[in-house]
């Protein structure tokens, strides 16, 4: 994250409440530099995932971490990438690579957990993430 460039932290968590985050953006959604992906991968395309891609240093966890027995892990395909989900409500919150060398040290962070964002007003980049 340039710290030159503004930033904006983003309160988030899943539906109930038991996972809740910060995540730091620079530039803030609302920048017209700034943008969502939406990726067309099989379970992006299902769940609806609108991501921003992050340093894992832009996100503070307020209540459980990932390796909580509260978070459940998920992969498919070729493995590459891990999901992580809440284990009471089922939301979809963030997703890394596993793989050394493969997008390493940042998260694909799902917008649609953000509080108070309207992911209407968001400019979308669509990615083949079939294709990964």
């Amino acid at each position: 994250m340039a710290s030159d460039r503004p930033s904006k932290k983003y309160r988030a968590s899943c539906h109930c409440q038991l996972i809740r985050y910060t995540v730091t953006l620079s530039p803030p959604l609302h920048d017209a530099d700034s943008w969502v992906v939406e990726c067309n991968c099989s379970i992006c395309a299902r769940n609806g995932y609108l991501n921003v891609y992050v340093q894992n240093e832009c996100i503070e966890f307020e209540t459980v971490g990932l390796e909580s027995e509260l978070v459940e892990k998920y992969r498919f395909a070729k493995q590459r990438v891990q999901h992580y989900f809440c284990t009471r409500c089922g939301s979809s919150l963030m997703a890394e690579s596993i793989e050394p060398g493969f997008y390493e040290g940042v998260k694909a962070i799902n917008v649609r957990m953000f509080h108070d964002v309207d992911v209407h007003t968001l400019q979308r980049r669509q990615v083949d993430g079939r294709s990964l």
